[in-house]
């Protein structure tokens, strides 16, 4: 058995450490401090000293005179055998240490039968407590459990330190809900109030832990970005020549292409910043609770079941904070392409802020708004991670659809605007293969498949290239017959 040391000894027989180097030296067993070890001898020597049995006490007088027990002025050598308050001749025990726990002791002239319905000794007989026996033993029990839960699982994972830092959880654009949820071992959230409460604390923390430490490393990265993206987040100025309907179009437009390329960590911040806070005042709830309240009363506020489950909250705290990640990748590989985006939606802006002024006729600001609608499309496609083809040049085809919206947006006057846009979109189709890009580009330009979008006279030209060589191979049959004839 490995050598026991004295504070380890005393706290195993819930005694003061004093106490202890004091009998060691009455017996001639010589010890330095409470940290100095004993050997096997000296530690059997010291579990039958202070866990033997205590003596049965005197057998009472016959009234009506009863005996008073006399109190001995040595310390018990049993715990448990404690002299009565109310009789202080004798020498009280030393307390175990500043902050020391010292379990309650009873009345050991009272038994107590768990299952008695009555009333407990500990608590004074009361109509309404009388009744809650069960119920409390339940609740405790309850509280037992999960406690040496909580202090089993503590302690990271039961890892060693280094093992535990390999697999500490970083975020990162596939995050999942056990990453962040890994060290809450919390059993069941949603069994009981308390739980629910204490996990998306944890849960919470932990959040506020993986974003603070992203953002530390990436501090120069997340600078770029948002000096990239802050003409996006600033506050819309109205124009006084829009109407109010188009300011407000406008600011939703604004405010939407914010949200999809900004990285969005001060939004989830924010949110986690609440929703801890709201953990934090319910469990202070807890503290100045009604025991008997909640015990009697089935609708009390603290058993209330109106909680989004833990396992749902846990997925949408992951899924925020995972998407920093995965905006921020997503910016390191179009930084230009997304600058470039911001600044076309201002010059939208400012071409329709100048039909406006121009007085353009409402036929003329329906088609350049039907325009701009286009252009949301191509950015929404493009916020979602969409890049329109998967090889090397993969984003072009974007660059090549935008370029040629913009096209379109400035020779709006031209009747063959339209075709001609057509017709190069439907150019890019022919080297698109994936469904989905396939069918968005169609949806963009407003293709209608078997439609020829080709310039008329280069139809024209088709066409009667076409009928020469039709014309021709008929010529050719008629002066070489027999050969037609050794063919058939």
């Amino acid at each position: 058995m490995a050598a026991k040391r004295i504070y380890q000894i005393a706290k195993e027989f819930e005694r003061d450490d004093k106490e202890i180097i004091e009998f060691l030296t009455s017996q001639g067993i010589k010890v330095g401090n409470r940290l100095s070890a004993v050997t096997d001898d000296t530690y059997n020597m010291l579990k039958a000293k202070f866990t033997a049995p205590p003596e049965p006490p005197p057998a009472p007088e016959p009234p009506p005179a009863p005996p008073v027990p006399e109190q001995s002025a040595e310390t018990p050598d049993a715990p448990g055998e404690q002299p009565p308050a109310q009789q202080g001749s004798g020498k009280k025990r030393k307390k175990r240490g500043k902050g020391g726990y010292q379990p309650f002791q009873g009345d050991p002239n009272v038994s107590f039968d768990p299952n008695n319905q009555g009333s407990s000794p500990f608590i004074p007989p009361s109509p309404e407590i009388e009744t809650l026996n069960t119920a409390t033993r339940d609740i405790y029990s309850e509280a037992v459990v999960a406690g040496n839960q909580f202090i089993e699982n503590y302690t990271s994972l039961g890892m060693p330190r280094k093992e535990y830092k390999l697999i500490k959880p970083r975020l990162s654009p596939i995050m999942d809900v056990w990453a962040v949820n890994c060290e809450n071992k919390f059993y069941d959230p949603d069994s009981s109030t308390i739980r629910y409460w204490l996990a998306v604390n944890k849960l919470t923390t932990k959040a506020f832990r993986l974003i603070n430490s992203f953002g530390m490393k990436n501090r120069p990265f997340l600078a770029e970005m948002r000096d990239t993206i802050n003409p996006l987040g600033a506050k819309y100025e109205p124009r006084e020549i829009f109407t109010d309907e188009e300011n407000q179009l406008f600011e939703s437009q604004q405010k939407r292409m914010f949200r999809a390329f900004g990285h969005g960590m001060g939004a989830v911040n924010d949110m986690l910043y609440e929703l801890k806070m709201h953990a934090e005042r319910t469990k202070a709830q807890f503290e100045y609770m009604s025991f008997l309240e909640y015990v009697t009363n089935p609708d009390s506020e603290h058993r209330s079941k109106d909680r989004v489950p833990f396992d749902d909250i846990a997925e949408a705290v992951t899924h925020s904070i995972s998407g920093i990640a995965r905006r921020c990748n997503f910016f390191a590989k179009n930084k230009e392409r997304i600058a470039n985006i911001i600044s076309n939606f201002f010059e939208w802006l400012d071409g329709y802020a100048k039909l406006k002024a121009q007085g353009a006729d409402a036929a003329k600001i329906e088609k350049y708004l039907a325009l701009e609608k286009k252009f949301f499309m191509l950015v929404d496609f493009f916020a979602f991670d969409n890049l329109l083809g998967t090889k090397k040049d993969a984003p072009a085809p974007f660059d090549t659809a935008l370029n040629l919206l913009n096209e379109y947006r400035d020779n709006m006057d031209d009747p063959d605007a339209e075709r001609n846009f057509k017709y190069k979109v439907r150019g890019i189709t022919n080297i698109i293969f994936k469904p989905k890009e396939y069918v968005f580009l169609y949806a963009f330009a407003g293709l209608e498949p078997q439609k020829d979008y080709r310039p008329p006279e280069e139809i024209a030209a088709a066409e009667a290239a076409k009928a020469s060589a039709q014309a021709a191979a008929e010529a050719e049959a008629k002066e070489n017959p027999a050969d037609n004839a050794d063919e058939a």
